[in-house]
């Protein structure tokens, strides 16, 4: 996946980011139960800058960010 690539990221009631690439799922995602509501757009470069292993939802599946930059093995069919 591109470095470039925006996507919409929170963060969960244990502290670790989420993300995904579609805005409007992102807003699904969020529920009255995360106290850390707030969603932020950014990079995928950036958010794997934050967090190597934040996980990001691309095609019905969680991909780390680390392996979504660099096309390992779990990253590499997108």
């Amino acid at each position: 996946m591109p470095e470039d690539t925006i996507v919409y990221v929170f963060q969960d009631n244990n502290g670790k980011w989420l993300a995904t690439v579609d805005e409007n799922e992102a807003h699904i995602f969020v529920t009255p139960e995360f106290t850390h509501q707030t969603i932020e757009t950014m990079t995928l470069r950036e958010l794997y800058e934050r967090d190597p292993h934040a996980l990001v939802r691309a095609r019905e599946q969680y991909y780390w960010a680390e392996d979504l930059m660099f096309g390992t093995a779990r990253g590499a069919i997108l």
